[in-house]
């Protein structure tokens, strides 16, 4: 029996995958106001460019008990530590299954996460056993880097979650995209004066961010309205194209905001 792989809201990955119901992903709540958000993808991303305010709230320790509950070894990969309480639920929720449950701090969220999730998936398909699986996903995480590219600061600004460290030396300014770091915590790298300037300080973060040569990276956005150009620019950067493109959860988008660009890179 293959060990069950377990991810939370904010960890996106490729579409099949998640359709295919071969991963169990924890739901997580989005609130607009005191009110839960209970309309359609398509819904969240016109009420939030409207100027409406969500917020997100982690799974319980329950729900993520009951994920953990497969009859098996289970190997969970959830959002960075310290952007959620996922990962401190989490391990108590393992605490209570009688089986053996691998619970990993990714350090990222969004496709980032989600590529330490894709590539632990692939391993588990070619054999790997839990032991290999809870060793090889946290050498993973250490070698995933993740960016993002925020065009509206005014999610990021409201963000409960995503909070950026008081020393940063930028000032948010609604005029200008902000490019961050998601490395654990998020941090500001630069104000880029518009998003080509910020597509093309990304690609160059990324690179210098590797130890070795960027062996595969992924993409998620924020609803932008052409996917497909985005990446093929990204793609020109990298010198290769995605692994795998997805548009961001609204667990995500609620911090980000509409067109943001979140990036993976694997080496």
């Amino acid at each position: 029996m293959l060990p069950t792989l377990v991810v939370d809201g904010a960890v996106d990955l490729p579409p099949g995958l998640r359709a295919s119901g071969e991963v169990r992903v924890v739901a997580q709540e989005v609130w607009g106001g005191d009110q839960l958000f209970e309309g359609s993808t398509e819904e969240f991303w016109a009420e939030l460019r409207a100027g409406k305010h969500f917020s997100t709230t982690p799974p319980s320790v329950n729900a993520l008990a009951d994920a953990y509950r497969s009859g098996g070894e289970v190997c969970a990969v959830h959002v960075s530590g310290e952007l959620s309480a996922t990962v401190s639920r989490a391990r108590e929720a393992a605490e209570r299954s009688a089986a053996p449950v691998a619970v990993v701090d990714s350090r990222s969220l969004s496709v980032g996460a989600g590529l330490v999730a894709f590539l632990v998936h692939e391993a588990a398909g070619a054999g790997s056993s839990w032991a290999e699986l809870a060793e090889l996903v946290a050498r993973t995480a250490e070698r995933v880097h993740t960016f993002a590219l925020v065009a509206d600061v005014g999610p990021l600004r409201r963000s409960e979650r995503i909070r950026l460290p008081h020393s940063t030396h930028l000032h948010l300014r609604p005029e200008h995209p902000v490019l961050l770091a998601l490395r654990g915590r998020a941090v500001a790298l630069e104000h880029p004066r518009d998003r080509v300037a910020g597509l093309r300080d990304l690609v160059r973060h990324a690179r210098h961010s590797v130890d070795e040569a960027i062996v595969g990276w992924t993409m998620g956005h924020g609803d932008v309205r052409d996917p497909d150009a985005l990446r093929a620019r990204l793609a020109e950067g990298f010198g290769r194209d995605a692994m795998y493109s997805c548009p961001i959860d609204p667990i995500v988008g609620a911090h980000l905001g509409p067109e943001a660009v979140v990036v993976g890179v694997y080496s």
